[in-house]
């Protein structure tokens, strides 16, 4: 919903510099926040230390009282904050706050005030924040529990010094925008080679950091960074330059303990009947928070029941008189289309129906994907998506609910079942895969899963490791990576319900405190009447979603006919598939021949144009697949030139 940034520089520079770097950062942020935006310097005795900016999409608070970078009532914090708190009227009320701006960000900065880092586990929501405290001259950065807002940090270590100090640090919401920052500190920033093999190879470019050096705050996670030692706040001596990243939580999910104390953590006013109850009254209770909202709100529907779950819980609460709107990519007559069942969903709660035809996503799409999101497409997925985004935009919608995180909450992807057909009691399943190699290293990793304090239990199957990996895990961030930064390009805002709600996440995936209340982590319990996601099916099986969408089970995600739509690409595709850019990455024979291959064997401009179905076999998949991957890499390149160069390992 916003774009922050900073530069915290250990012996100072001038306010202009400073400045200069701020205003940097407020232009390469710019498509994330249109409504406004701010830079605050703060000054040290003789030079200025630390910039803070803020660019702003307002949600709530419109106008001038929700403007950052915001000031504590003593003066003594400042705080640029983007994404968020969906609980704060009710954190307001319990510590007896009152507030000015009647912002989630100013309760959060009272909170600070009150309890320092121990107030983030407080919050119900997303969000990456940096807080300056003007009297220790620290600087916090926070990101939530499952990375849906990004935050990347770059480090200077000062190399003539004994002890590598880090003499400064610079963060921002995008690489893109915090390496044009880092430039303009004299700092040369490369692409790294690793990770873009990792993409061409794998269609990964998020496994790696994309830029060498720029490196990713972790899920849940503080970063604090002292420009003063902890035992003078006048003699910047030993101590200065020091950096510590460590969970804000300790690493430990939220435990429900016997008797009544759980009710209250999870926020229920009344006791659930069984686990079926609980889960409906979960997901009801924190879609009403997250439906507050002072612009208008949307839904992605793609024809499967999490997005139908979604709005139709909205369709409940806000009543039968409420405008909902509801955004469909489709794709008549091809593989893939979803609109028998969008349809049904729309039909069942009286929404707006807004489709974006895969048909009208030409060739050239590919390139105004990448400059406006200044990433590297995986798929064409991503570009679906970032077209439906924009459509979204286009109807004068501002938030959009978006039904990520549940197939890894409630058990819906297939390896969980390949896992459990091995043998699901098996706890020594993780061993068995790195066996012989890696033995001693794989040991560790699974004791430190099963008996370690974040499981809960002291025993899990293999299934709940995986669950809670893919969960909290690169699984689920990536996806959230891809929709938060087209939905920022676009200028609108993602809410996730399934991914932002960490007290519901912690519940599911981890352990009941007693036997009445007890989920057994094995598949078969996450398998209701023989159904995946059987709890949720249950749940919403109270006329809230059809029943043709919520008991289907050929749903296979948010889909598009690939191979037709590379198809009608390439011929514009071509001169970024056999671009020099990609010479040193892979072959142009390679990518010459390949090219050749399909055009001379499929031909193009295929859509639309009243052929046979197409058929494709296992090699044929492949190859469009790497041509995708090819041409999206050599437009990025020739759109952004940059040094490559090894690394990305952070």
């Amino acid at each position: 919903m916003c774009g922050i940034g900073g530069w915290v520089y250990f012996g100072g520079h001038s306010e202009a510099q400073m400045k200069a770097v701020g205003q940097s950062l407020v232009e390469g942020l710019k498509h994330r926040g249109p409504d406004g935006f701010g830079v605050e310097v703060f000054g040290g005795e003789e030079e200025s230390i630390a910039m803070i900016m803020h660019r702003r999409l307002s949600i709530l608070g419109l106008g001038d009282q929700g403007k950052q970078p915001m000031c504590s009532l003593d003066g003594r914090y400042w705080i640029s904050f983007n994404g968020e708190i969906y609980n704060y009227l009710e954190l307001a009320s319990e510590f007896g706050l009152t507030t000015n701006t009647g912002t989630d960000t100013e309760v959060l900065l009272q909170l600070w005030s009150l309890k320092g880092v121990d107030c983030i586990a407080l919050l119900d929501g997303f969000f990456a924040f940096a807080i300056w405290d003007t009297e220790l001259k620290e600087l916090t950065l926070a990101r939530d529990k499952t990375g849906v807002k990004p935050l990347y940090y770059y480090l200077d270590h000062d190399g003539d010094n004994s002890e590598n100090i880090i003499k400064s640090l610079s963060f921002g919401s995008e690489d893109f925008a915090l390496k044009q920052a880092l430039e303009l500190q004299g700092l040369e920033v490369s692409l790294s080679e690793k990770a873009l093999k990792s993409h061409l190879e794998e269609g990964a470019s998020d496994r790696n950091m994309l830029f060498n050096g720029i490196l990713e705050l972790g899920m849940g996670c503080c970063l604090t960074y002292s420009c003063l030692s902890l035992d003078s706040k006048l003699n910047p001596i030993s101590d200065w330059g020091r950096v510590i990243i460590k969970p804000w939580n300790n690493g430990e999910y939220l435990r429900l303990d016997d008797g009544a104390g759980w009710q209250q953590q999870l926020g229920l006013n009344e006791e659930p009947k069984n686990h079926i109850e609980l889960l409906r009254s979960q997901l009801m209770l924190g879609m009403k928070k997250r439906l507050r909202s002072d612009v208008p709100i949307g839904f992605a529907v793609s024809g499967g029941i999490d997005s139908a779950a979604l709005v139709g819980m909205a369709r409940e609460i806000m009543g039968k008189e409420a405008h909902l709107h509801v955004f469909s990519v489709v794709a008549p007559g091809m593989d893939g289309d979803e609109s028998e069942y969008q349809k049904l969903v729309v039909e069942h709660v009286g929404g707006i129906w807004h489709r974006v035809d895969v048909r009208e996503l030409d060739g050239k799409y590919l390139e105004r994907y990448i400059k406006a999101t200044h990433r590297i497409p995986v798929a064409w997925n991503n570009l679906a998506h970032f077209a439906l985004c924009e459509a979204v935009k286009a109807a004068g919608v501002t938030v959009l609910f978006n039904g990520q995180g549940a197939d890894e909450l409630f058990g819906g992807y297939p390896h969980y079942y390949k896992a459990a057909f091995w043998n699901e009691k098996n706890t020594l399943w993780p061993l068995r895969r790195k066996w012989p190699l890696g033995f001693v290293a794989a040991g560790k990793q699974w004791l430190k899963a099963v008996l370690g304090s974040w499981v809960g239990r002291p025993f899990e199957t293999c299934v709940d490791v995986l669950m809670r990996k893919d969960y909290y895990g690169e699984r689920l961030t990536q996806l959230l990576r891809f929709e938060d930064r087209n939905g920022m390009a676009a200028g609108i805002e993602s809410r996730n319900p399934f991914a932002d709600d960490y007290r519901m996440a912690d519940a599911w995936l981890n352990a009941w405190g007693d036997d009445t209340w007890r989920l057994e982590g094995s598949l078969t319990s996450k398998l209701v009447d023989g159904f995946s996601k059987g709890y949720l099916r249950k749940a919403m099986d109270v006329g809230l979603v059809p029943k043709k969408v919520l008991w289907r089970v050929d749903k296979k995600g948010f889909s598009v006919p690939r191979n037709e739509m590379t198809l009608q690409g390439l011929k514009d595709w071509e001169v970024w598939v056999i671009s020099s850019k990609l010479d040193e990455l892979v072959s142009r024979a390679r990518r010459q021949n390949a090219l050749d291959h399909v055009l001379e064997n499929w031909g193009i401009n295929v859509l639309g144009k009243g052929s046979k179905p197409l058929v494709f076999g296992g090699g044929d998949v492949k190859l469009l697949d790497e041509l995708f991957r090819w041409a999206a890499m050599g437009c990025f390149l020739e759109t952004f030139p940059c040094k490559i160069e090894g690394g990305g390992d952070g």
